[in-house]
């Protein structure tokens, strides 16, 4: 599955003279700050206490977000494999359209709760937020520090939009609202299009240097596929049952296999990541993560962006299932009372910012495919989430979908988190059982933080997958 973006080029590196030396910059920003908005956009689309529309539209919207999320990933994945076989302009191209589509759609549905038009807003802004999000890895990736503000941008994203509180109509803190519980602003969606505008200016063919590879990657795509699947229909099913130990059982069951199958079907070891995606992804939506205080808002950032450095200096995939499990522990453990002390909801979003981003830092596959599929399972509404929102038949954490500070708690997600863990535990020494190490993950710094050396060179295309980083 040798990809166009295994070119391993500095930035700027095929950019005009003139535009060269900002090509690095550019690329960063471009990619940190697109990553961002289709995160959010993703994860928490619309401000639904602030919005004035009927109970029906409302009740729409929120039976219908499980479902954006989902074909959101899947055309993220599918973006992805698309643009490998077009090559990195074509991505730049991708993800920049996108985002003008979101632009044009925030500007003309923006009264969308009186024109009725609510489910359809988030549908478009899923979808093409999903495209945004799989082009951009495929632009950026095997450059480490755009790599890098690429993951940042969107663990850090999904990680607000996954554990953000409802959110209030007193409107007290306009920074935290719009970063956590709202549409992102207008102004910051037209920024990253010109970023992404700009992206393309600095993306200039080198004619002696032209992307051969015309395969479609169809491993990811099918990978996504049966993940995403698997995930939305289970978690749907289980939410229209009274949720007895049987049924929880098969949907756990369905969970652990799909995720299994989902990271066989990736070249090498390259679905670890998926696994440990999946593992983390129910432990971290396990958490009491509000109410949160204000102050706390930049710490799933900074814990982020800490995790990744670990994983890449400390990389071990067993250890980071392990510090998923024991997140599930916390989890089951603080339920009852997680709620009425704001440090244990402080420190459950710290841990679930700091694990996701050592999974990353440690297991981050060679190609941007099998990346943007483990990014795509985080985004996906789990068994967890179906789990809280059983009570009132749907997949939320609350009616209106984020997180209630005055919601009933249960152990029982957390002990389900962990038994989930364990399933992909064993998942994982299957897979390394049956794979050679040789499809392994990329164990490369993501920039120059890492500690060694990066000497980019633009490689034979004959080497395949190896070659997707640069070479020290």
């Amino acid at each position: 599955m040798g990809a166009k973006f295994a070119l391993a080029y500095p930035p700027g590196a095929d950019a005009p003279g003139r535009f060269r030396r900002f090509a690095g910059p550019v690329e960063t920003t471009a990619a940190l700050l697109g990553a961002v908005i289709a995160g959010l956009l993703l994860m928490a689309p619309l401000d639904l206490v602030g919005t004035e529309g009927s109970a029906l539209q409302l009740d729409l919207m929120v039976l219908n977000m499980p479902r954006a999320a989902a074909a959101g990933a899947a055309f993220a994945v599918i973006s992805a494999a698309l643009v490998v076989a077009l090559g990195r302009r074509s991505a730049w191209i991708a993800s920049f359209g996108s985002a003008v589509v979101l632009v044009v759609n925030h500007l003309w549905n923006h009264d969308a709760a009186i024109t009725g038009a609510m489910t359809t807003v988030n549908y478009i802004d899923s979808i093409f937020s999903g495209i945004m999000l799989g082009a951009l890895a495929v632009a950026v990736f095997g450059k480490p520090v755009a790599t890098g503000a690429y993951l940042i941008g969107a663990l850090s994203a999904i990680v607000i939009g996954d554990q953000t509180s409802l959110p209030t109509s007193g409107k007290s803190n306009p920074l935290i609202e719009w970063a956590s519980g709202a549409t992102p602003p207008l102004w910051l969606v037209l920024l990253a299009a010109v970023l992404l505008g700009l992206g393309i200016a600095v993306q200039h063919t080198d004619p002696g240097v032209q992307d051969e590879n015309t395969d479609l990657a169809i491993g990811p795509i099918l990978s996504a596929l049966v993940l995403v699947t698997a995930t939305a229909l289970s978690t749907e099913w289980f939410v229209r049952h009274s949720g007895t130990a049987a049924q929880i059982g098969v949907t756990v069951a369905v969970t652990v296999v799909a995720a299994v199958v989902a990271a066989l079907l990736l070249p090498g070891r390259e679905g670890t990541l998926v696994l440990l995606s999946v593992a983390i992804a129910n432990a971290g939506s396990a958490i009491i993560a509000v109410p949160r205080p204000d102050w706390s808002a930049p710490i799933p950032v900074l814990a982020v962006i800490v995790g990744l450095a670990a994983g890449r200096r400390w990389a071990s995939p067993w250890t980071a299932l392990a510090a998923t499990g024991g997140l599930a522990v916390f989890a089951a453990g603080t339920a009852d009372v997680a709620h009425a002390h704001a440090v244990l909801a402080v420190v459950g979003v710290t841990l679930t910012a700091l694990i996701i981003g050592y999974c990353f830092g440690a297991a981050v596959p060679k190609t941007a495919g099998s990346a943007v599929v483990a990014v795509a399972v985080l985004i996906v509404p789990c068994l967890v989430v179906a789990l809280r929102g059983s009570s009132f038949g749907r997949i939320a954490y609350s009616p209106y979908w984020y997180r209630d500070p005055d919601g009933t708690t249960s152990a029982l997600p957390g002990w389900m988190a962990l038994v989930i863990t364990l399933g992909c535990a064993a998942g994982l020494a299957l897979l390394w059982r049956l794979r050679a190490p040789g499809g392994a993950m990329a164990r490369r710094p993501l920039g120059p933080a890492g500690g060694e050396a990066v000497t980019p060179r633009v490689m034979p295309l004959r080497e395949g997958v190896r070659n997707v980083v640069p070479q020290g």
